[in-house]
Order: structure tokens, then C-alpha cells, then sequence
């Protein structure tokens, strides 16, 4: 007698990892997994926790087809809502992935996968000691008995209940063969069974305990009372037919022979495509389904070179390539300390070559200066295609090291962002498991083999020629298979004459770094712990007591309990919130509050820049180097950090404090910022073709106060300064896609004010109405939005019944093209500035970016021609139906 039979009801299975998983769950070409994903995960779990060989296994699904319940009832399952059409998309992955997971997968037309399940536990039963029954549906408790379990899902897809006779009955009162009754009885609203019209769930099991059996109560029916007896006699026909339509079918044809159900294992190479298609790159690692590099790398062409000719040899063949993957090793992540360690390269797959220069080997080693001689004419020339991972860290070395390469043509980790711009994961480790199936030897695996710290010289330069020459050639690979992809999405464009232009200019911009002066920061921070300590006395007499204002619990017992403030929200843990957005809401009840706001925010101030920015001083610079990122955001935009300079306070007097600590380095320079004017709001314009918009911006009328005179109804010279700065709100809300609520919040009005304030603004702007409809619309078939020069950005959300998530994904559909857009010109500015200031050999350099900003410092002697420069730059990078304005300042510290 074989071991144990698992049946899997696979269609529920599919249905609930569908809702379980978050719908955003995509692959590169935007195609939702999320289904096959989680169905991935629950079958994880049974293999490893549950079958083993000699098991069997069934994966049963529905079929397309009516099957007899539905001749016998019309409305039979119909109230369920149509099967999403990102479900019906991945449908046609499942069989493959219960196969490679080594489950027969089955369906039968006319048949339900209960009916399979039923048909196999009768046909089965006698040749297994255990059959196990996995389904969520309680129908399915019927088979129940002392050889048949069901595990029933609680919650999620691995969290599992097991239901033998003892648990039927302790949930239901009933054993598992009066369930067939139950359901006839009540009925089930999912599938649309009727049952007794009238007579609930907590009725039927009443009756079936004290009576026994549907034909027992209809024996007695003259002992309940009036109006049950009138329900059950009426109910009879639709009792009757309930019958049929909860009865499982036992003894179909279900054209399969045991042996097939054998389990024997995964399908390794089944999976690994599948895998690979949907880029489930945890999966791929979870199951080993790679090609480990560490082991593979032996024999297979990842060689150091060792003598001068071989090196004279490379440098010929690289002369010849079509692409060149470069991967440099440092030792250092600082580029200004950082020496060259060695250079991997490789031009064709599965090859490549190490040059040792700096490790701290007895080994040949090639002689840096003439290496980096060789590598400046090879990377300088413009018929050299490079490619690799993370190319701007390489760029800065090189430049560091008096080489200015061509333009990248390949930088993987941007293009591998492109195509998923919301995911957060683009390391060579995930991309190569990701797309190619492949898992790399990871940095710390290679420095915890070597008993090494971080410290790359010392590895020897055959472990090092295995490590690096693998990061050269994973890029390789990648690039053959990421640029095809980047041209079926149709963003080659983007990729090449933005995103690739970019990266110098940012090596540049990083390497430049910001000069703060120190001092300054000091004297503020001692200032502001000076107001600190004055705020916190005033805090202490409003209290009554000293508390810590640090302290989340304290600050909430002072308001809420002492003071008898009413707490308008908890935190998850059941606390009473103290966050800024509480006490925003609770600012007119008590003066505390206002002060335990300002406490806050110079507190802030303080640790995040004042105290923190001058650590950040690099000892060879004397300067702050940021980093600029390409992959930080969803609509292209850059982000910044360590630190992030983009966060720095704008608004304020605290903010001006703060921004009058950029200062130029050298006596007699400036600092010189340009600012895009209203850029957002002038692509709203562009894209909406709003007549009233576009001539407001023509005739370099005020945006705000003309937005605010419509939303009050009074002419643009009776608008205050206060209704012009919620004219500049509701401007900037409606490209965020704003709700009334979200808007009332902000102004601090009621809701229905808000509302008549967006609809005002949409009977002033009717192009700004048509153009927000219509791209909400098109997303919604589409699935995604582009921006004016083609960045793509998929939205998912619009692929779940979930209220909030769609409004999300309308709020993404509104947004991302207009500051996507705004985030492309920035970039096209900032590579035609780059290459302006080039071509005039100025001494001026670009030392922040931050948002519609560009800074620079420049010699006194310059700043006529920066200026120029930066408003030629700017203004004419690219053409709209409405002109682009650049406010620039000059002075000799950042700032107005």
C-alpha cells in the first residue's frame, strides 16, 4: 500500500494567492505574477514540509466549460464577480509550475476541481494510508473521515488548519458527513446555492443537531414553529435542487491512471525557465536553481593576466571589440582615496580577463601608469561601446585617474530601473539572478572566504581574477539580454539620450562635491540649542512639570491624560499618537502645542544637518560629497543621499539659515543657482492645452493669484497674499491628483469647501479636467504612462477591486507624466549645460541638483557667463507649448 495521496484544490489555491499577493507583483515587461507567484510559495511549502517520494499528488482545476451545475441551475455561481483579467493572464503559467514542482496538474471538462478531488478520494481510497485534501472551501469537509483530512487556509496561503472528523464536529456540531446537508440546508452565497430562502447557517446546524437528517426534520415539521414550518415547505423545491448542486461527484471518468500522480521530485529545469520568464529571482536562489559562479568559474575563461605580453595582447583585441564590460576594483568606495586595484574586462560571454595593478601579491603585476595610459586611449575613443553595472562609481575613478571616458552605451543597473522603475533592488547580485538565473559570488562571501575585512588588495589576484572578471562578464550577459528588453518596452530613447548622457555629468557633480563652512554650522547648532532650551522651559510651564520631549510616551501622558486633550488617533500598538499630523490637528486647542511643534522642528534641524553635516566633511576635499541616484524614484526624478542634499530646508527663515552654509570655497568665487520657474505647472500646461493656462504662462501672468481669483471668485488685483498661497496649493495639489479630503487637510477646511474649491479649479481649467480624465483612462487600458519623451511607468493598481489602491494608482497616472517630464528636461538640461561649460573651458562647476535647481559655484569673473549659460541651458533644452523661465541668483552663498 502506497504512503499518502495529497489533492490540491488548485483553482481556490490560485484564486486566493491572486488576492494575497500584492497585484504591483510584475516582471520587467509589466506583466502581473502575483498569482503565480504565491501559488509558487504555498507549493514551496508543501514540498519541503510535506510530500515526499513515494507520495502522490493532484493538483486539480476548473475548466472553462458549464458543467452539470449549471444546466441544473442558471444563476449557479453567478453571482461571483468575473475573474480579473490579471488572474486569466497568468493562468497559462500554473500547469507548468505544478509540474515543475512535480505535482500532476489536472482538469477534466464539465468537472469542478471538487469533483476531481471527490472522484479521486472514492477511486483511491483503499490504496493509500492517508489522503490529504488541501482547499479552503467548506464543501469539501464532506469527505472528511477517518482516512481523509482537509488542511483548510486560515489566513494568508501557508497558514493552515488541519480538519479530521474531531475538528469537523468541534466547528460545526455536526460529522463531516452531515456537511453536505448543512450546505443544502443554508445554502453558500459564493457559488450561489440557494438552499432554503429564508433559513441561515445558525438555523440549519439547530435543526440538523436536534433532529439529525433534512428527512427527519420535514418528519417533525408540525413541531416547529408557524413561520420555519411555511419556510421549509415553500423552500422545498429549492431545497431539492440545492441538493444536487452541493453534491460532489464521486464516480467520473477522470482519465488519468494512479502512476501518473507519483510524486518524483522537481522538475529543475522546468522551474528555472518558468522562474526565469517571471523573475522570481528569490525562487531561483531558494531552489538552486543557478548556475553557482564560485564553482563555475574554474575552467571557464575567467583568467588574470600575467605577463606584459598577454597584457599587449588584451589591449589589441580590445582595441577590436564591438563592447567592451568594464568592472573596476578599488580600494575604496571614496573616489578621492580610492586607489585602482585591478580592471576586469570582457567582450565576450563567459570569458573575460583581470589586470592586477595594486594587490599586495608577489604575482605579475601590470605597471598602473601604463595601464591607465592604454585604458585612456581605449575609453576616450568615441567608437568604444562601454558596458557594466553601476558605471558612475567607475567614471569617477577614472576621472580621478586622468581619464574621461565616451558616454556609457550600457549601464545595467539603470536599464534594469527602466523597465521596473518601482522596484528597489538592482545590485548585479539580483539583476544576474533575476534575468540570467545566475548567482554570483557575492563581496562578502569572497572577503569571509579570504578571512579578509574589506580590504581587496590583499585577496590574491586568482580569487580576485575569479571575482571581478564574474561582474564583467554577468554585466555582458545582462546587457545582450536587458537592451532587448529595453527596446520592446520603446525605451531605447530614454535609456540613450538621457539616462546615459547623464552619468558623467553626475561623476562630475559627485566628484565636485559642496563646500559648507563648517563654522557657520556650529554657531547655528549652539544657537539653536539655545532656543531648544528656551522652548523646552515654556514647555515645562504649560505642563506644570518637566517632561522629555523626545519621549513619545511622556508627551502623550502631558496632553492626553494632565491636560485632558482629546487624542484623535492611537498608533498601531494601541498608544496615543503624538505624530506631527495629531498635533497639526490639535494646534488651536492648547498653546503646548504649537511649542512642542517648534521644539520638533528645531530639534530636526539640528541633529539632521547642523550636528550631522560637518562628519560628512571629506578630509582630502575639505568638501561634501552626496551621492545622486538615477534609480531612486518611481517618475525619474533624482534622489540624494549621504546626505541628502535635496532634503535640505527650503522654506523659513531656519531654511535660509541653513543654505547661507553653502558657500564658495576659493575668495573671490559665487555661488550661482538656477531655478526652473513653476516647471510642473508649465508642463500641466503643456500637456492639457488649457487655453487659460497656456496664456497665463505666455503673458507671464501670476499662476497662483489667477488660480486663486477663480477659486474665490474676485478679480486677480483683490487677491491677498493668503488666498494666493492657496491658489499655489490647490496648483500643486491637482498635479499630485488630490482628493477633497486630502485637500481639506492641507487647507484645514471642511471637505465640501474643498470640493466646491477642485471643481472651481476645473471650470476655470477645463483642458486641465479633459487631460486628467483622459490619462486616468488611458492607464487604465494601458496599464501604464509614459512621459513626453517616452519614461514608462507601469501601474498595477488598477489590476485590484481595492477603493484606495485604485485612487493610488489614479494618483500615479496623474502625476508621473507631468513630473516625470519635468524630471527629463531637468535631466536634458544639466547634459547640454555639461557640455556648454565644456566647450567654453570655464573653471565654474556644477555642485548640487536639487529638484528644478541647479547650483554652481564660479569665479567672480565668470558669473556673467555661467548665468547666460544656465538660462540658455534651461530655458531652450526643449521646446513646450509654453515658454520655460529660469530664476537665477547670484551671491556669495546659496540663497536669494
Amino acid at each position: 500500500m502506497a504512503n499518502r495521496l495529497f489533492l490540491f484544490d488548485g483553482t481556490a489555491i490560485v484564486y486566493r494567492a491572486y488576492f494575497a499577493i500584492d497585484v504591483s507583483l510584475t516582471n520587467s515587461k509589466g506583466e502581473p505574477t502575483n498569482a503565480v507567484y504565491g501559488t509558487a510559495r504555498m507549493l514551496s511549502r508543501f514540498i519541503k514540509n510535506y510530500i515526499a517520494e513515494g507520495d502522490y499528488a493532484l493538483f486539480a482545476f476548473d475548466r472553462k466549460e458549464a458543467t452539470h451545475r449549471h444546466d441544473l441551475f442558471e444563476g449557479y455561481k453567478a453571482t461571483r464577480a468575473e475573474m480579473p483579467d490579471a488572474l486569466v493572464a497568468q493562468l497559462k503559467y500554473i500547469p507548468d509550475l505544478v509540474e515543475g514542482f512535480g505535482i500532476k496538474f489536472h482538469s477534466v471538462a464539465t468537472l469542478e476541481a471538487d469533483d476531481i478531488i471527490a472522484t479521486a478520494v472514492t477511486k483511491y481510497r483503499d490504496k493509500f494510508d492517508e489522503i490529504v485534501i488541501v482547499s479552503g472551501d467548506k464543501d469539501i469537509l464532506q469527505l472528511v473521515d477517518e482516512k481523509v483530512k482537509v488542511l483548510r487556509f486560515v489566513s494568508g496561503l501557508t497558514d493552515l488548519e488541519e480538519y479530521d472528523r474531531r475538528k469537523v464536529e468541534e466547528k460545526f456540531g455536526l460529522p463531516p458527513e452531515k456537511i453536505y446537508e448543512l450546505l443544502s440546508l443554508c445554502g453558500d452565497t459564493s457559488d450561489n446555492i440557494p438552499g432554503v430562502p429564508g433559513i441561515g447557517i445558525k438555523t440549519a446546524l439547530k435543526l440538523l443537531k436536534e433532529y439529525g437528517s433534512i428527512d427527519e426534520i420535514y418528519k417533525n415539521i408540525r413541531k416547529l414553529s408557524p413561520g420555519l414550518r411555511k419556510k421549509l415547505m415553500d423552500g422545498k423545491k429549492a431545497l431539492e435542487m440545492s441538493k444536487k448542486l452541493v453534491r460532489l461527484v464521486t464516480d467520473a471518468d477522470l482519465h488519468i491512471e494512479l502512476e501518473e500522480l507519483r510524486y518524483r521530485g522537481l522538475d529543475k529545469e522546468k522551474l528555472r525557465e518558468l522562474f526565469l520568464k517571471l523573475e522570481f529571482a528569490s525562487l531561483l536562489r531558494e531552489f538552486d536553481l543557478t548556475n553557482l559562479g564560485s564553482d563555475n568559474n574554474e575552467d571557464n575563461g575567467y583568467r588574470p593576466v600575467s605577463s606584459q605580453q598577454e597584457l599587449d595582447e588584451l589591449f589589441e583585441t580590445l582595441k577590436g571589440s564591438d563592447v567592451i564590460s568594464i568592472d573596476l576594483e578599488t580600494s575604496s568606495l571614496d573616489p578621492h582615496e580610492a586607489k585602482i586595484v585591478g580592471i576586469s574586462v570582457a567582450i565576450k560571454d563567459g570569458e573575460g580577463f583581470y589586470i592586477p595593478v595594486n594587490h599586495e601579491s608577489s604575482d605579475w603585476q601590470a605597471d598602473e601608469k601604463q595601464v591607465l595610459l592604454r585604458l585612456k586611449e581605449l575609453l576616450e575613443d568615441s567608437g568604444t561601446k562601454i558596458v557594466g553595472q553601476n558605471l558612475k562609481f567607475d567614471y569617477e575613478i577614472l576621472e580621478k585617474h586622468g581619464i574621461e571616458p565616451v558616454v556609457p552605451h550600457f549601464d545595467t543597473m539603470i536599464a534594469a530601473y527602466l523597465l521596473n522603475p518601482d522596484s528597489r533592488r538592482f545590485n548585479l547580485d539580483d539583476l544576474a539572478l533575476k534575468f540570467l538565473g545566475y548567482r554570483t559570488t557575492s563581496f562578502s562571501e569572497l572577503m569571509n572566504k579570504n578571512q579578509l575585512k574589506d580590504q581587496f588588495e590583499k585577496v590574491s589576484v586568482e580569487e580576485a581574477a575569479k571575482y571581478s572578471v564574474e561582474d564583467a562578464d554577468i554585466a555582458l550577459r545582462l546587457y545582450r539580454v536587458l537592451s532587448k528588453k529595453l527596446y520592446e518596452s520603446d525605451l531605447d530613447n530614454i535609456f540613450h539620450k538621457i539616462e546615459m548622457e547623464l552619468i558623467p555629468v553626475l561623476a562630475e557633480l559627485e566628484l565636485n562635491g559642496v563646500y559648507m563652512n563648517v563654522e557657520s554650522l556650529k554657531n547655528l547648532s549652539e544657537e539653536y540649542e539655545k532656543r531648544l532650551g528656551k522652548i523646552r522651559e515654556e514647555l515645562f510651564e504649560l505642563a506644570g512639570e518637566p517632561f522629555n520631549p523626545n519621549s513619545p510616551t511622556q508627551v502623550s501622558k502631558i496632553l492626553f491624560e494632565k491636560l485632558g486633550l482629546n487624542p484623535p488617533k492611537k498608533t498601531k500598538h494601541g498608544a496615543y499618537s503624538t505624530s506631527a499630523a495629531v498635533l497639526e490637528e490639535l494646534v488651536n486647542e492648547h498653546p503646548i502645542i504649537q511649542k512642542l511643534l517648534d521644539y520638533r522642528k528645531y530639534q530636526k534641524l539640528k541633529s539632521t544637518y547642523l550636528d550631522t553635516l560637518p562628519t560628512l566633511v571629506n578630509p582630502v576635499t575639505g568638501r561634501i560629497h552626496a551621492s545622486y541616484h538615477q534609480t531612486g524614484t518611481g517618475t525619474g526624478r533624482l534622489s540624494s543621499s549621504n546626505p541628502n542634499m535635496q532634503n535640505l530646508p527650503i522654506k523659513g527663515e531656519e531654511g535660509k539659515e541653513i543654505r547661507k552654509c553653502v558657500v564658495p570655497q576659493k575668495s573671490d568665487w559665487k555661488i550661482i543657482s538656477a531655478d526652473y520657474s513653476q516647471i510642473e505647472l508649465r508642463v500641466l500646461a503643456h500637456f492639457s492645452e488649457d487655453e487659460r493656462l497656456i496664456s497665463a504662462f505666455k503673458n507671464g501672468e501670476d499662476v497662483h493669484a489667477l488660480t486663486a481669483s477663480r477659486l474665490y471668485g474676485v478679480s486677480v488685483k483683490d487677491v491677498t497674499p493668503e488666498m494666493r498661497q492657496v491658489g499655489k496649493m490647490v496648483n500643486f495639489s491637482i498635479i499630485y491628483g488630490i482628493s477633497p479630503y486630502g485637500l481639506a487637510r492641507r487647507l484645514k477646511i471642511k471637505t465640501h469647501i474643498a470640493e466646491n474649491m477642485i471643481s472651481n479649479y476645473f471650470n476655470a481649467y477645463p483642458g486641465v479636467r479633459k487631460f486628467i480624465n483622459e490619462v486616468i483612462h488611458e492607464a487604465k487600458e494601458k496599464g501604464y504612462v509614459r512621459t513626453l519623451f517616452g519614461r514608462k511607468r507601469e501601474i498595477p493598481h488598477f489590476r485590484t477591486r481595492n477603493k484606495m489602491k485604485i485612487q493610488e494608482g489614479e494618483r500615479i497616472a496623474i502625476n508621473t507624466p507631468i513630473q516625470g517630464t519635468a524630471a527629463d528636461i531637468m535631466k536634458l538640461a544639466m547634459i547640454k549645460i555639461h557640455k556648454m561649460v565644456k566647450e567654453e573651458g570655464l573653471e565654474a562647476f556644477p555642485i548640487l541638483q536639487v529638484h528644478d535647481e541647479l547650483v554652481f559655484e564660479a569665479p567672480a569673473t565668470e558669473v556673467d557667463r555661467v548665468c547666460d549659460i544656465l538660462t540658455r541651458g534651461m530655458s531652450g533644452v526643449v521646446e513646450l507649448k509654453v515658454p520655460l523661465e529660469v530664476d537665477v541668483a547670484v551671491n556669495s552663498y546659496w540663497g536669494k
